[in-house]
């Protein structure tokens, strides 16, 4: 059986672009290539050579993509990434491509479909627990909540513990995406398409995380692609 090419997207940083190995390990464990593709390239000449896509965290989202002014905790932006990730995002979608989005990568696919996103839950959240951990990038911090019927509990089931890196979450979710976990305050921890047989976005890291959910998100995904 021919292993499915994943592409990845990348972290723009001072005069280059990066991944941490995380990514790249977790889709070769699956069982799939992966295919890095830095920002700006055109995504329309590249989307026929993978069979899913996967969106990587990083930095905050600029807020005029949700048609927001910044919020005084807002932090480092960059519109040119923005706009490359969001674009990856549709192409991925009207070619129904399996697709996997990670921490930031989750709120970019919930803006790609009109949502938006509390700037900075510290902020903006009365009373959140703690979202962005001081601990080692594999200490599972909280427990996530994950609603019975949904394509993600049917994968890693509907309580697991995850770690926890953002200050910004997803707000407003619209149609045909849908919340399909939370944490205890009631923070979005991750949402899915309706439709699609593989779209969700998680906003915690599974690729720094060695437990069997996490493998089994990894592994669920890959297989999708084949």
């Amino acid at each position: 059986m021919t292993q499915p090419i994943i592409g990845v997207t990348m972290q723009p940083a001072e005069g280059r672009q990066q991944i941490n190995n995380g990514y790249i390990n977790s889709i070769l464990a699956a069982g799939g290539i992966p295919l890095c593709i830095p920002n700006d390239t055109p995504i329309d000449a590249v989307i026929n050579l993978i069979d899913g896509l996967l969106v990587i965290g990083g930095d905050d989202i600029d807020p005029r993509f949700f048609n927001e002014d910044p919020h005084a905790g807002l932090g480092h932006v960059d519109p040119k990434r923005d706009d490359s990730d969001l674009n990856a995002v549709k192409h991925a979608i009207v070619r129904e491509l399996p697709l996997l989005a990670i921490c930031r990568g989750e709120q970019v696919l919930n803006v790609a479909f009109g949502g938006s996103l509390y700037q900075d839950i510290p902020a903006q959240w009365p009373n959140a627990i703690q979202h962005k951990q001081q601990s080692a990038r594999d200490t599972q911090i909280h427990a996530v909540d994950v609603v019975a019927q949904s394509k993600l509990a049917s994968i890693v089931g509907t309580r697991i513990r995850t770690n926890s890196f953002h200050h910004q979450s997803v707000k407003d979710v619209h149609a045909p995406l849908v919340v399909s976990a939370t944490t205890s305050d009631g923070v979005i921890e991750a949402i899915e398409h309706e439709d699609m047989p593989f779209c969700i976005g998680v906003q915690w890291h599974p690729e720094e995380l060695k437990d069997e959910a996490s493998q089994k998100l990894f592994r669920a995904f890959v297989e999708a692609c084949e």
